[in-house]
């Protein structure tokens, strides 16, 4: 009874992000992430100290023995295990400790193919930040930026950028970390060195947390009413909605060999007046597209049983009209 109420527990932690406990573990996964890619220049620098060296190790094995984990509470508290194996985001968690594990036992001779290979978990970054899910249920709870759920509208669906689009930008506040680290090195802790560390350090994060908001806060919102985009920047945000009765045309456009194959693309939405509606760099146009015309088209259909519904008394008081003229036609008559 205990294992089963631990399974449950770390499933409700692990495997659903809206939780408290789901966040603070995205957030060590983040900057473990970060750290563990930011120091892979170090590991190409010839004259660097052993004492270095063996931290450097050490803190590899204290990465991996994360992830290792993770990895494997994912996988036993996994309603259903081997979906989870065999999934993208499955595959991703174990690429990112395989390669130490291959080195370790001798099948990757070539340290820079290791190395090479730990760029691998860049890819969880995808796996942490693409929750639909989390995003709809904030926006339906505690807010998503300056979206609020109206009376009876119900949120189908939330669209963010491409994956891609968030890893390229996650690459600068990464190689900036990796500066700020081979100065701190090259330096051997002088002080003006810890200044343009930290300035380094600060850039990146400030980068880090502009790939952030543009990734989870710059998104549309496909509601049962209406489309929303919203554009979070550092400082403020902006968001535009229109109705389902006012969008004349959606037009996607995933156009060039890359865009085709990545599945990346842009989405227009025109409206009678001139100012129409932008998303860049978004997952599958297309579909979105459909999408929105499908709700446009029940928004259509629903309409126009509410005029065949308003039409129906009519007729029946007309007929009804007319039976009570007949009767007292027939009454004149007698």
């Amino acid at each position: 009874m205990k294992y089963k109420v631990l399974r449950e527990f770390l499933n409700h932690c692990l495997h659903n992000p809206c939780t408290k406990a789901s966040r603070y573990i995205n957030g060590m996964l983040i900057f473990l992430i970060i750290s563990s890619i930011a120091v892979i220049p170090l590991h190409f620098v010839p004259e660097l100290a052993p004492n270095l060296k063996k931290i450097l190790f050490l803190f590899d094995r204290f990465v991996v023995t994360i992830f290792s984990a993770e990895y494997l509470l994912r996988l036993w508290s996994a309603r259903r295990p081997w979906s989870y194996v065999s999934s993208w985001w499955g595959l991703i968690d174990l690429l990112a400790v395989l390669p130490f594990y291959l080195a370790r036992f001798g099948l990757i001779g070539s340290p820079e193919i290791f190395l090479t290979l730990r760029l691998l978990r860049m890819l969880k970054f995808g796996k942490v930040y693409g929750m639909e899910q989390y995003a709809i249920h904030c926006a339906q709870t505690e807010g998503h930026g300056s979206f609020q759920v109206l009376a009876g509208e119900e949120i189908e669906r939330v669209v963010q950028k491409h994956p891609i689009i968030f890893l390229a930008e996650v690459a600068l506040p990464v190689l900036l970390t990796s500066i700020g680290l081979m100065i701190l090195v090259f330096l051997e802790g002088a002080f003006w060195g810890f200044i343009i560390a930290f300035v380094f350090f600060a850039f990146a994060g400030l980068f880090f947390v502009k790939a952030w908001l543009d990734y989870n806060y710059d998104v549309i919102y496909i509601t049962n009413r209406r489309v929303i985009m919203q554009n979070r920047q550092i400082f403020g945000t902006t968001s535009n909605d229109v109705a389902y009765e006012a969008i004349t045309n959606v037009i996607p456009d995933n156009r060039g060999f890359w865009q085709w194959l990545l599945g990346i693309g842009n989405i227009t939405i025109e409206t009678p007046s001139t100012d129409n509606l932008h998303f860049y760099h978004l997952a599958h146009p297309h579909k979105v597209m459909h999408k929105i015309s499908e709700n446009r088209q029940h928004i259509h259909v629903a309409k126009e049983k509410a005029k065949d519904h308003k039409k129906k008394p009519n007729r029946e008081s007309q007929m009804y009209n007319n039976m009570e003229d007949r009767s007292r036609s027939d009454e004149k008559e007698e």
